[in-house]
């Protein structure tokens, strides 16, 4: 019988532009777009005002962290969107 492929968890942190460091428990698999609401949640950014980095490539919505190499204990930087005007 097979066994079901369990989701792997992993640490990621998160940097703000503050320098202040945060750590979030991942599955693999996990959407941006998922990722952004577990941030909204524990920073207080709304989703669509967050802009993720990793290794110097923007983290797009609909895409998985995995896409971008996020691995344990990467770290993904947090910027904010300005709002034009």
């Amino acid at each position: 019988m097979v066994q079901p492929h369990k989701p792997t968890h992993i640490q990621v942190f998160l940097k703000n532009e503050k320098g202040q460091t945060h750590t979030y428990e991942v599955v693999s698999g996990e959407t941006v777009t998922q990722f952004k609401a577990k941030v909204q949640n524990k920073e207080g950014v709304p989703a669509n005002q967050q802009r993720l980095i990793h290794e110097g490539k923007q983290l797009d919505d609909g895409k998985k962290l995995e896409d971008y190499g996020v691995r344990n204990l990467s770290t993904i930087h947090l910027t904010l969107r300005l709002r034009g005007g």
